[in-house]
């Protein structure tokens, strides 16, 4: 029995290990960026609330949009430029893309996969 638990410790320890690191020890992905708030306007844009310390813009991040079914997608946003700036801003900015920007088609159902969280207070 103890030798199960080291086994099953020493398995857990490697795939945690293998999670922070990707291929020769590189440092790992960036992973989907916590949102605010996610819509489609009026206009057919998708625009999204993230955190930003002044610097952020739509060029911070990349946008991975998957088919899901027929005109249903997926998009995921990553941050791929860290914002480094001292401002202050709690409750974030909005940023906006179009569809066509994203590659999808006009009417698309879209859903924004990215983990929600609120602004702080």
């Amino acid at each position: 029995m103890i030798r199960l638990k080291t086994a099953c410790a020493a398995a857990f320890a490697l795939a945690l290990a293998a999670c922070q690191a990707g291929p020769h020890g590189a440092a790992p992905a960036r992973s989907a960026e916590l949102v605010y708030d996610w819509r489609v306007d009026r206009a057919g844009d998708l625009v999204v609330r993230v955190a930003s310390n002044g610097c952020t813009t739509r060029d911070s991040f990349a946008a991975d949009v998957y088919g899901a079914q027929g005109w249903n997608f997926d998009v995921t946003l990553r941050r791929v430029h860290a914002d480094n700036c001292q401002a202050i801003l709690p409750q974030g900015v909005e940023l906006a893309w179009r569809f066509d920007e994203l590659g999808l088609p006009p009417g698309a159902g879209i859903r924004v996969t990215n983990p929600r969280s609120a602004p702080p207070r």
